[in-house]
C-alpha cells in the first residue's frame, strides 16, 4: 500500500534480518527486545496460533524507515511477544519525531476490516509513539484509550562505585555497606559474571533452580515452555555477545543469580533468583549490588531494573519510569 509519500509492505524474518539490525543501529536506544534474534525466537516459541505481521514501512524512494512487528489473533492486533517475557515494546523507527510513518501503518490498518481493536502495550513513558499514534488513530475513526502499565526502574551510572554509593540515599548507603560487611565475615565469597555461550548453557541449571526457589510466584512463572524459551534466548544472545549470567557464590555453592543483557551502553536486568535459606546474608540483593559495581566497571551507562516496584530496586538507586498501554477500538 503506498500513503502519505510511503510504501507499507509486509516482510518476515527472514527478508527484513539486515535491514532491520541496520534500522536498529540508528536508533538512540534500541533494547534487547526489539532485536530481530530476540523476536524470532519468541516467535519460534510461542506464535504457533498466532499471524504474524510484520510491517516495513518505506518513503517512496525505497528507504526502510519504520518496523511495526505486530501479532494479530482474531480481531486484534499487537506487538509481538507477550508483556510476561517482554517488558518494553515500541515501533522501530530512524525518525521517530516523524509521525507520517506510523500514519501510514495506521492507514495500512484501518482498511484490515477484520481487525476491531490495536493493543499496544509496554511502551516507555518517553517514547514519541504514544501521542502520535493517538493522534492518528483519532483521524482515522479509531477510540483510543491510554493507562499506566507498570513502572520499571533505572538508574544513571557514575564512572565509580564510591560516586554510585555517594548518590544512594542515606539510610540505603548505610544498609548496603551493612549488608557487605557482614557477608565478608560469615565466610568465602565470590561474585562474578559469565558471557561466554557454553559456560552460560552449562550454568542454566543452576539459574533455573535458584530462580524457582525463590519465590511460589516465580516457581509458577517458570513453565517448561518458558524454560526452553530462557535457554534458547540467552544462548543465542550469547553469541552476539549481550548475554550476562552473574551469579553470587558463599563457601563455593552459588546461592543467587541474575540474568541480564547489555545493549547500547544500557544493562537490562532480565529475572533473576536466590536461595531464601541464605536471606540472612541478603544474597540477592548482593548480587544486584554487585553486578551494578561490576557495571560501572565495565563503562556501562544505564542500569535498568525493568519491569516491577520491587522495593530491592529503589534502595539501589533506581528511579521509575513509566509504561503505558494504549488500546485503540472501532
Amino acid at each position: 500500500m503506498t500513503c502519505c509519500n510511503s510504501i507499507v509492505e509486509l516482510g518476515s524474518f527472514e527478508n527484513l534480518s539486515n535491514s532491520w539490525v541496520e534500522l536498529l543501529a540508528k536508533m538512540p536506544e534500541p533494547t534487547f527486545f526489539d532485536l530481530p534474534l530476540w523476536q524470532h525466537i519468541w516467535w519460534s516459541e510461542f506464535g504457533s496460533e498466532l499471524e504474524l505481521r510484520i510491517y516495513a514501512i518505506r518513503s517512496d524512494d525505497g528507504d526502510l524507515k519504520m518496523i511495526a512487528p505486530l501479532q494479530k489473533t482474531g480481531e486484534d492486533i499487537a506487538f509481538l511477544g507477550g508483556t510476561d517475557l517482554c517488558d518494553y515494546h515500541d515501533f522501530l523507527s530512524s525518525d521517530r519525531g516523524n509521525s507520517r510513518w506510523l500514519k501510514s501503518l495506521l492507514e495500512e490498518l484501518t482498511s484490515d476490516d477484520s481487525l476491531r481493536s490495536i493493543t499496544l502495550q509496554s511502551l516507555p513513558g518517553n517514547s514519541p509513539s504514544i501521542s502520535q499514534f493517538r493522534e492518528n488513530a483519532e483521524e482515522f475513526g479509531w477510540s483510543v484509550s491510554i493507562e499506566q502499565e507498570d513502572v520499571a526502574p533505572r538508574t544513571e551510572l557514575p564512572t565509580s562505585w564510591d560516586e554510585y554509593l555517594a548518590g544512594l540515599k542515606k539510610k540505603d548507603r548505610h544498609e548496603l555497606r551493612r549488608k557487605l560487611r557482614r557477608l565478608e565475615a560469615a565466610g568465602d565469597f565470590a561474585h562474578y559474571e559469565l558471557t561466554d555461550p557454553d559456560e552460560i548453557a552449562a550454568a542454566m541449571d543452576d539459574f533455573m533452580r535458584l530462580h524457582r526457589m525463590s519465590t511460589a510466584d516465580k516457581a509458577e512463572f517458570m513453565t517448561a515452555d518458558r524454560e526452553s524459551f530462557f535457554r534458547s534466548m540467552s544462548g543465542e544472545l550469547a553469541n552476539e555477545g549481550i548475554t550476562r549470567l552473574s551469579f553470587l557464590e558463599f563457601e563455593g555453592v552459588r546461592e543467587a543469580t541474575s540474568l541480564s543483557f547489555v545493549t547500547g551502553g544500557v544493562r537490562y536486568l532480565y529475572n533473576s533468583g536466590y536461595n531464601p535459606a541464605q536471606s540472612r546474608l541478603s544474597v540477592g540483593l548482593l548480587n544486584h549490588a554487585l553486578t551494578l559495581k561490576t557495571s560501572i566497571e565495565q563503562g556501562i551507562r544505564v542500569f535498568d531494573f525493568m519491569r516491577g516496584n520491587e522495593s530491592y530496586k529503589y534502595h539501589l538507586g533506581g528511579t521509575d519510569r513509566e509504561i503505558f498501554a494504549l488500546k485503540a477500538t472501532r
